[in-house]
Formats: C-alpha cells, sequence, structure tokens
C-alpha cells in the first residue's frame, strides 16, 4: 500500500526495480516514516540533498533514500514508455493507507472552501483521471470532480464526500502532515501557499454526479 502510494504520488521508480523516495527537508519525519514502513527492502537510511536552483538563486534541500531493486514488476504497472500511468486495475491496488500516503504527497486544501480537498494529478492523461475517479466512487464511496488546471488536472473531493474521505485517511495520516486536513472543517480555511497554491478551477468531467 505504501510503495502503490508513493508511485502515484512523488516516488520514481527506476526500470530496474528501485525505488526514489525523496521529500523536502522540512517533512523529514514524512521520509522517516516512509522508510520505517518500507523497512525490509529499505537500503541505506535517508541522507540530505542540496540543489541549487540558479534561476532563484537558492539552494533546496531535502532527505532521500532508496529501496533495493526489488519493485520491477511495479514498473511494469506504473510506466509505459518512460511515463508514469495510472494502472488499468488501479482500484485493485487502492486501500486507505494508498489513498493515504498519496494525499500526503500530493493532496491539500482546496481554495474558497473549508471542505475542499484535492489531489495533484497533473501528470497523468484525461483517460487516467476518469480510471482514477472511477476507483473512487466504486471502492470508497466517495465521489471527485475532475479539474482542469492550467495545462494538468487535479482531483476534487466533492463536499458531500469529505467526511468518507477523511474518515479512509485520517487513521494513517503522520502527524507532521495532519495540516493537509482542516481541523475544524466548519470554520478553518488553510492559506494557498501552504500546500503548493492548489486551487478549485473548471470541471471537465462529474460522471458520478
Amino acid at each position: 500500500s505504501v510503495i502503490v502510494g508513493c508511485l502515484l504520488g512523488d516516488a520514481y521508480l527506476y526500470p530496474n526495480g528501485t525505488l526514489q523516495i525523496e521529500q523536502s527537508f522540512a517533512q523529514g519525519s514524512y521520509v522517516w516514516w516512509k522508510y520505517q514502513r518500507l523497512g525490509e527492502i529499505a537500503g541505506k537510511a535517508p541522507m540530505p540533498v542540496e540543489r541549487y536552483d540558479r534561476r532563484t538563486g537558492r539552494t533546496y534541500r531535502s532527505l532521500r533514500f532508496y529501496t533495493k531493486a526489488v519493485l520491477r514488476r511495479y514498473r511494469d504497472l506504473f510506466y509505459r514508455d518512460r511515463r508514469k500511468i495510472v494502472p488499468s486495475n488501479v482500484g485493485d491496488l487502492l486501500d486507505p493507507l494508498a489513498i493515504s500516503v498519496w494525499f500526503m504527497d500530493d493532496g491539500g486544501r482546496g481554495a474558497r472552501t473549508p471542505k475542499g480537498l484535492v489531489i495533484n494529478t497533473s501528470c497523468y492523461s484525461e483517460r487516467e483521471q476518469v480510471a482514477l475517479q472511477t476507483a473512487f466512487v466504486e471502492r470508497f464511496g466517495v465521489e471527485v470532480s475532475i479539474h482542469k488546471v492550467g495545462s494538468g488536472f487535479q482531483l476534487y473531493v466533492r463536499s458531500r464526500s469529505f467526511e468518507r474521505f477523511v474518515s479512509l485517511i485520517s487513521p494513517h495520516l503522520v502527524p507532521q502532515m495532519r495540516y493537509k486536513i482542516p481541523a475544524d472543517p466548519v470554520t478553518t480555511s488553510s492559506p494557498r501557499g501552504r500546500d503548493g497554491g492548489f486551487v478549485r478551477d473548471r470541471t471537465i468531467y462529474n460522471r458520478h454526479n
């Protein structure tokens, strides 16, 4: 479940079956949580990484670790022609823990509504967005809309499914990442910049309305 969530999110899987996990240094406890969960296949402990960005003139720090080269079957599922894809059987691969890891990687609060939760899915095609939408509603009874945002997409958890979605992921959230869901959805809203500036935009699909 952790592997599936990572692959839907930020992780990269090399052709030889080595999974790379990397998050910003500020999310260090989350990286260590992943390392502990993947302990049987994890390699060396997370190490700090520094990158200098000439465009901003700033140095960015992150933590990174690799697993052993034992996940080649997942490469066949999640990649096609070097592009990350949504597996055709994604509904069978998802469970609450996988969704939680995916949300901690790529999710956050939407703008302009206290119950707005979104997952960034910009790297996936329109057809793959629909496959994810279908898996959510058929497996978990969670309705999501597909929003076009710039040149990519986001899945937006519909307000009537907010409590259902939170009940699925809340038991698995790392304390450091709990800021991504409102403590009090009636009165709490999120600063835009805190989770990457997620915004609501035009809904292009809502086949499960």
